[in-house]
């Protein structure tokens, strides 16, 4: 059985403008022990990997690691609502750090 993803709602608030209620990084637990060179993009995806259920990322989500070994990475300055940063250890994730 296939994770499911469910995906963020778009409110509108009292003043008209949209708000989209974020995910957590409670969502993406199920990554938790997975090897980092196995989790599939979505772009990359076909339904036999999906069928197999393969750890695959939502629609434009990627994973950038902040803490490998021990040893802080760089974290990019500019904010991306899609990015989960993660740590590891021998490639494999430990923790699910935040979101953007």
């Amino acid at each position: 059985m296939g994770k499911i993803y469910n995906v963020p709602r778009v409110k509108t608030d009292y003043f008209g403008r949209s708000r989209m209620m974020s995910t957590g990084s409670i969502d993406f637990n199920y990554l938790l022990g997975v090897n980092i060179n196995d989790i599939i993009l979505f772009n990359n995806s076909t339904q036999d990997m999906i069928d197999k259920n393969l750890p695959i990322l939502p629609k434009n989500y990627s994973i950038f690691v902040i803490n490998k070994d021990g040893e802080i990475q760089f974290k990019p300055y500019e904010y991306d609502p899609y990015r989960i940063n993660v740590s590891t250890k021998d490639n494999i994730i430990i923790n699910i750090e935040s979101l953007g």
